[in-house]
Order: C-alpha cells, then sequence, then structure tokens
C-alpha cells in the first residue's frame, strides 16, 4: 500500500510544468553536525523513520516532490523514502534534459547497463548478450519534449540506434526502489529494444 501511494503522489506532482526539473541532485543543507537528515516512510513528520542522510551528504537524487512540495522522494537502500526539501539544495542548475549531466541507464531480463557521458557524447553500453561497446551521441544536440518531458539521443559507432528517455516513476524490477526516470533503447538490425530506468547519481 506505502509503494502505491508514494507512486501516486510522484505522479501527481508529474503533471505540472515545474516537474522538468525533477529528478535532480541534492546536497543536505542546514542540519547540525551532530544531527542527520531523517527518511521517513510517508512525506509527514510523524511517519516512520526508514533511513537517514548525514549532516553533509551529497549526491541525494530527488525523484519528485509530494502533492504540497515540501516533501521529496529520496531512496534508501532497497527502498524509498520521503526528505524535507526545507533540508536538501540543488548541487546544480538546470534540467535533466540539457544534456549536461551524466546518466546511468540499465535494465533486468537480460541484464544491461549504459552510461551517458555528457556533456560529452561518448557513451558505453553492456549486456550478457552484445558484451560492451562504445558509441558517440548527437548530445548536446540532442531532441527534447516539454509536456510530457523527453529527450531522445541517438548513436553511432560500434552499433547505430537511438534512445528515448522519458520522466516517469521507474522501477527496477529486482528492489523496491523507484526512479525518476524510464528509457527505452533500439539498436538497429535488432528486432528487439532494451527497457530500463535511468538515475543522475552514478
Amino acid at each position: 500500500m506505502l509503494r502505491i501511494l508514494i507512486t501516486i503522489a510522484a505522479l501527481c506532482f508529474a503533471g505540472s510544468a515545474a516537474a522538468q526539473d525533477f529528478p535532480a541532485v541534492h546536497h543536505v543543507t542546514g542540519v547540525a553536525n551532530h544531527d542527520v537528515l531523517n527518511i521517513r516512510a510517508e512525506p509527514s513528520a510523524r511517519a516512520d523513520i526508514v533511513g537517514s542522510f548525514g549532516p553533509h551528504e551529497r549526491g541525494i537524487e530527488v525523484v519528485g516532490l509530494s502533492p504540497d512540495r515540501r516533501w521529496g522522494l529520496v531512496r534508501s537502500g532497497e527502498g524509498v523514502g520521503w526528505s524535507s526539501m526545507r533540508y536538501l539544495t540543488p548541487q546544480r542548475t538546470g534540467s535533466w534534459q540539457d544534456g549536461t549531466q551524466h546518466l546511468t541507464c540499465f535494465g533486468t531480463e537480460p541484464f544491461w547497463s549504459f552510461n551517458l557521458f555528457m556533456p560529452s557524447n561518448r557513451a558505453e553500453f553492456e549486456d550478457l548478450g552484445m558484451g560492451g561497446f562504445e558509441v558517440r551521441s548527437n548530445a548536446p544536440h540532442h531532441n527534447i519534449t516539454r509536456h510530457p518531458a523527453t529527450m531522445a539521443l541517438r548513436f553511432n559507432g560500434a552499433r547505430q540506434g537511438f534512445a528515448v528517455i522519458r520522466q516517469g516513476v521507474c522501477s527496477d524490477g529486482m528492489s523496491d526502489r523507484l526512479f525518476g526516470l524510464e528509457t527505452q533503447i533500439y539498436w538497429q538490425g535488432a528486432r528487439e529494444g532494451f527497457s530500463g530506468c535511468c538515475t543522475l547519481t552514478p
């Protein structure tokens, strides 16, 4: 039931124009050196604590906001939870669509990973069947749409193909973790593509 509520809350926020700013990487601010920033099971100060961040922790990916925008959906170990946005500050300006942020995409059945080293156009794909190879994307001169927020990248080099990355609550299928970006990847000559999630944090 908690997972359903989390998903609904994140999707509610994803419907607004400001949702293009999420997911985004944040760091903890305003927490005393001897204290922690709690991660809670629901977006409420009365909800159970499921984890915590240190007072100087960085690289926290906020997937989306609660409807009142006071709480951010974050990952905690193999699960997810909510932290107060009062103590989370963006580590950089801009949007995940601007083609300047490293993206790590991955999926299961089969297991695969795709590292997009933006703002360069270098990318590395690896899966059990094809092995690993390097390609070049058209980033940062890629295509986007605003509503809904998507980004499309073309690849050439060792293989030719394209990927569409879109904002949406995504599960890795192996844990209770949620991600803020989902992707589909297609290689030329291959009838079946790959579906998975992407994160802004390595």
